[in-house]
C-alpha cells in the first residue's frame, strides 16, 4: 500500500486534481465536488479513508431521502469513482461502494411539448400579458431579451441538446457556413457536431447582431447578463418563466425539449441511429424508449413509405 493513513480530505483533493487532468466536463467535476463535500460534512470530520465503513456509506445514502432516484444514483456514482481511484492509487484495498447495491435508476415518463404548447411559448417572448388598471387603457410591457430567448427555444427544439450543453456553447462553436451546425461538448467531454436548420441559424445570428452587443468568438454563445454564461439553473428559470406565462403548468423542464425533438425526429425519419448520434447517447437503450412512443404511428408511416402505394396507386 502506498499510504494507509491518507485522510478523506487528502483523498478528495487528489481525486479532483486527477479528474481535472483527465479533462472531465465542468458539470461532472462540479457534481463530484458537491457530493464528496457533502459526504465529508456527513462524517463530521476528516477520518482516514481506511476507517470508513460500508455502514457509513449506507447511513449517508439513507440520509439523502429528499433526493430523486436519479440524483441519489449520481451520488452513488461519485462515491464509486472516488473509491475506484483510491484503489488504483493503492490508498486502499477495499472498494466499499461495490459492496452496496446501487439505487435503482429513475425511469421518468417521456412527455414531449405539444405543438400548441410550443406556439404559446413563442407567443409570449416579446410582450407581457395584458394589464388592466382602473381608469387606464389595457397595456402590456416589453420583455427583456426576446431575441435571445427566441433563439434558445429554436436551438432546444431543433437539436435536443441538454441544458448543460447549451449553457457551455461558445460563439466559435457555431458553424456559419451551410450546412449550419453547432459543435457540442456532451457527457464525458465528448465532442459531436449537431445540425441546425436555417431558421435557427438566422435566429442565433439575429440575437448576436441586434441584441447581444460586443462579443468575441471565445465568449459564450448565450449570455445571461452582458457576457456572463448561463448556469443550467438560470436557463431552467428562464424556461419555467416562459412556460408559466404561456399558461403551461405541467413539467416545464428544459429536458422536455430533448424529448420533443427526439419523438418528432423519429416520427419523420425512423432513423434511431442518426438520432443516437445527434443526442450523444452511447447506446440505443434510451433511443428505444423514444421508438416505443412513435410505434403508434407505424401505420401512418407505412402508408407514407409503402412502395405499393407510392408506385402503383399513382
Amino acid at each position: 500500500m502506498k499510504n494507509t493513513t491518507i485522510t478523506l480530505n487528502q483523498a478528495i483533493s487528489e481525486f479532483m486534481e486527477a479528474k481535472q487532468a483527465q479533462r472531465l466536463s465542468q458539470n461532472t467535476l462540479n457534481e463530484y465536488q458537491r457530493t464528496l463535500q457533502r459526504f465529508k460534512q456527513f462524517l463530521n470530520g476528516n477520518p482516514p479513508v481506511n476507517t470508513i465503513t460500508t455502514s457509513d456509506i449506507r447511513r449517508f445514502l439513507n440520509s439523502l431521502d429528499s433526493l430523486s432516484k436519479k440524483s441519489l444514483r449520481n451520488v452513488y456514482i461519485a462515491l464509486s469513482a472516488l473509491w475506484t481511484w483510491m484503489i488504483e492509487e493503492e490508498y486502499t484495498e477495499r472498494h466499499l461502494i461495490r459492496k452496496i447495491k446501487p439505487p435503482k435508476p429513475e425511469i421518468r415518463a417521456i412527455e414531449p411539448y405539444t405543438p400548441d404548447e410550443i406556439r404559446k411559448m413563442f407567443a409570449v417572448l416579446e410582450r407581457s400579458r395584458e394589464f388592466h388598471v382602473s381608469g387606464k387603457r389595457p397595456f402590456t410591457i416589453a420583455k427583456p431579451h426576446p431575441k435571445r430567448n427566441y433563439a434558445i427555444l429554436l436551438v432546444l427544439l431543433d437539436t435536443g441538446i441538454r441544458n448543460s450543453e447549451l449553457c457551455s456553447l461558445k460563439v466559435c462553436d457555431l458553424n456559419s457556413t451551410e450546412p449550419y451546425s453547432l459543435k457540442v461538448f456532451g457527457k464525458g467531454a465528448k465532442e459531436r457536431i449537431v445540425p441546425i436548420s436555417t431558421p435557427t441559424f438566422h435566429a442565433i445570428k439575429g440575437y448576436l447582431e441586434r441584441e447581444r452587443g460586443e462579443f468575441t468568438t471565445e465568449d459564450y454563445l448565450f449570455a445571461a447578463n452582458g457576457s456572463e454564461p448561463f448556469h443550467p439553473d438560470t436557463l431552467h428559470r428562464v424556461i419555467k418563466r416562459i412556460c408559466l406565462q404561456a399558461g403551461i403548468r405541467r413539467s416545464y423542464l428544459v429536458h422536455r425539449f430533448r424529448h420533443t425533438f427526439a419523438v418528432n425526429f423519429l416520427k419523420r425519419t425512423h432513423n434511431p441511429y442518426a438520432l443516437q448520434r445527434i443526442l450523444g447517447h452511447q447506446s440505443l437503450e434510451i433511443v428505444k424508449r423514444y421508438l416505443a412512443l412513435v410505434d403508434a404511428d407505424i401505420f401512418e408511416a407505412h402508408a407514407e413509405a409503402s412502395p405499393v402505394i407510392n408506385i402503383f396507386a399513382k
